[in-house]
């Protein structure tokens, strides 16, 4: 059976692909002569100079095309998504089994897949790695890759993941390194199961594969009310948080003598349930880890610290910003807040309880729209100034394709049943105080078309 190729969504204006007559609808079957089977195979292969495209077009009709561009120049054309590879394990600490029933398909799937963690950053367990897997990901020089460890012992990582056939992870690691491949690791944090001496010998091991492993985040388990049927897994607390917290930071001293930088990291989530202050920034290097926690919140409150709130500082008339966020972050967001010294213009931050997923999810990610409806309905009876209320959302709380939150309801639905302007902001600091200094002079338009960011999207980090 013939390979149908790589489907063209859309072609640029002016781009390559238009001047050679390829059209929506064509499909890519191969460059140079080499099947292209996905978005992965094109990239690897269309930063040469000269090509040689194969086309399928819509009414069956192959045409070979030859161009002559610049080096690593794009051709200009969108393509069909990836469908996405399943994961064979069953975690103990799965989210995905801690989901409620009766929501969209999306949500159920478990994810494992090596094309999406070299390019988004997601997190694999290299698992479901073929022969052909490893020669492709080799080959392509797929660096970095982002991998779930939780622990180095052999046995304990069978029983974590639920796979009696997960093979050695150090040995996989090893064969990674030795073909060229990076790492940032994880390791999601059980008490009572993956913690002490467990720990401590993972830290150890992954940081004697330095720098082929670049580095390692400790997050803490993420637990639901809807583990109906499922292992006990300990929560974590306010003490056991502190006690991790002193393990990593006496670990990261170590380190920094032996490797000449700090390796390990705890996520931000550990210095909120524990009540500890951040560290500097410094502390967090380079940030690799920031996608998934990990210097973020000082990462946040830096760039707050440093900007120029003076094109935000008064409006017209009086407008009142309502953002929303998890409670973890909450607290955090409202000290940030104090110190903008504003004229005419309000900030109110709303606390969103998660009962989608139970009071021991508090991250801004997971809540639902019906949250936010609950949550905010509560503070508007409670205004207290004449002038316009604006709802401000962060964009991590939508789904990146669908627009839409975890509960299937999207931003039209709020602004119907708050009957209030709703705008979805950037997580980050800095794209927050661009899209707060325009809001200031329009609080009523959407900023996010002069801003250059799509609705629902804009940057992909997360506001804990």
């Amino acid at each position: 059976m013939a390979h149908k190729g790589l489907l063209i969504t859309e072609i640029e204006e002016g781009s390559i692909a238009e001047e050679v007559g390829m059209q929506a609808g064509d499909r890519l079957l191969s460059l140079n002569g080499t099947i292209i089977k996905d978005l992965l195979d094109y990239r690897f292969l269309v930063g040469e100079e000269a090509l040689l495209l194969e086309i399928s077009k819509s009414n069956n009709e192959v045409w070979e095309v030859d161009i002559e561009k610049e080096l690593d120049e794009d051709l200009g054309i969108q393509t069909e998504e990836m469908k996405i590879r399943q994961c064979p394990n069953k975690c103990l600490f799965c989210f995905v089994d801690q989901m409620p029933e009766g929501e969209r398909k999306a949500l159920y799937i478990r994810d494992e897949d090596y094309r999406f963690s070299f390019l988004f950053g997601n997190y694999i367990t290299l698992t479901n790695l073929s022969r052909k897997d490893k020669a492709r990901i080799f080959e392509q020089k797929m660096s970095p890759l982002y991998i779930s460890v939780h622990t180095t012992d052999e046995e304990l990582r069978k029983e974590l993941l639920e796979n009696p056939r997960a093979r050695p992870i150090l040995g996989e690691i090893d064969e990674m390194i030795s073909n060229q491949i990076a790492m940032h690791t994880q390791i999601v944090l059980c008490p009572g199961l993956n913690d002490e001496d467990y720990l401590t010998k993972s830290i150890r091991e992954l940081a004697d594969r330095h720098p082929g492993v670049e580095s390692l985040a400790v997050v803490p388990v993420g637990l639901t009310r809807h583990r109906v049927g499922l292992p006990e897994v300990k929560t974590v607390d306010a003490a056991y948080a502190r006690k991790l917290i002193a393990l990593v930071d006496s670990w990261q001293t170590r380190l920094k003598k032996e490797l000449h930088e700090p390796f390990v990291f705890a996520a931000d989530e550990w210095y909120v349930i524990g009540d500890v202050p951040f560290p500097p920034l410094e502390t967090y290097g380079t940030l690799r880890q920031l996608e998934n926690g990990v210097g973020m919140l000082p990462l946040f409150k830096e760039t707050f610290e440093q900007a120029d709130f003076s094109e935000v500082l008064s409006a017209s008339a009086p407008v009142r910003f309502i953002l929303v966020t998890g409670s973890s972050f909450a607290a955090f967001l409202k000290n940030c807040l104090k110190k903008v010294k504003t004229d005419n213009i309000y900030f109110e931050v709303v606390e969103v309880d998660n009962l989608f997923f139970g009071d021991s999810v508090t991250v801004a990610g997971l809540i639902t729209g019906g949250d936010i409806i609950q949550a905010v309905r509560n503070k508007k009876t409670q205004q207290t100034h004449s002038g316009l209320d604006v709802l401000l959302i962060p964009d991590v709380m939508l789904a990146e394709t669908q627009h839409s939150f975890l509960d299937s309801t999207n931003p039209d639905d709020i602004r119907e049943a708050l009957d209030i302007p709703v705008h979805i902001v950037p997580s980050d600091a800095k794209s927050f105080i661009e899209i707060l200094k325009i809001l200031a002079g329009s609080p009523k338009e959407s900023p996010l078309a002069q801003c250059g960011i799509d609705e629902g999207l804009g940057v992909l980090s997360t506001l804990q």
